[in-house]
C-alpha cells in the first residue's frame, strides 16, 4: 500500500494515521521508518506518543528515552520530558518522574508543559 511511498512521505502519512488516532497503522510505518534511519528520534517520538496514549508507559518511556538520546533539541522535546515524567509517575517511579519535571521547569520555564509540571510537582512533594 505505502510500497512506491519516499520516507518523507511515509512519515508524513504515519503522522496524519497518528493525529486521527489511527494508532495501529502507525505504529509498523514508524517502526520500518526507525530501521530504515529515516528520523529515527521522530519517529520514536511518535511511539512513545502512542503507548502513552494507550497506558504503556513502560513501552512509552523506552521510545521517549531513544528519541532524546537521538536528538534532545526537537520541538517536541517539552511534551516528551512532560509525558516521560507522566508516565514515570503512573509506574510509581517518582524518582524519575520528579527528575523529569525539574528538568522540564528548568529547560522550557516558559513552555505550558512547565506549568502543567509546576502543578503535578506540587502534588508529588
Amino acid at each position: 500500500e505505502y510500497a512506491n511511498l519516499t520516507n518523507a512521505q511515509l512519515l508524513e502519512k504515519a503522522k496524519e494515521l497518528f493525529s486521527d488516532d489511527f494508532f495501529t497503522p502507525a505504529i509498523p510505518i514508524f517502526e520500518y521508518l526507525i530501521k530504515n534511519h529515516y528520523k529515527p528520534a521522530e519517529s520514536n517520538f511518535y511511539l512513545g506518543e502512542i503507548w502513552y496514549y494507550r497506558k504503556q508507559y513502560n513501552d512509552a518511556i523506552r521510545h521517549y528515552k531513544e528519541s532524546a538520546i537521538l536528538y534532545d533539541k526537537a520541538s517536541y522535546m517539552p511534551k516528551l520530558l512532560l509525558h516521560s515524567a507522566i508516565s514515570f509517575e503512573r509506574i510509581s517511579d517518582f524518582e524519575n518522574a520528579t527528575s523529569f519535571y525539574t528538568t522540564l521547569i528548568n529547560s522550557y520555564p516558559n513552555s505550558t508543559e512547565a506549568q502543567t509540571a509546576n502543578k503535578n510537582l506540587s502534588q508529588l512533594n
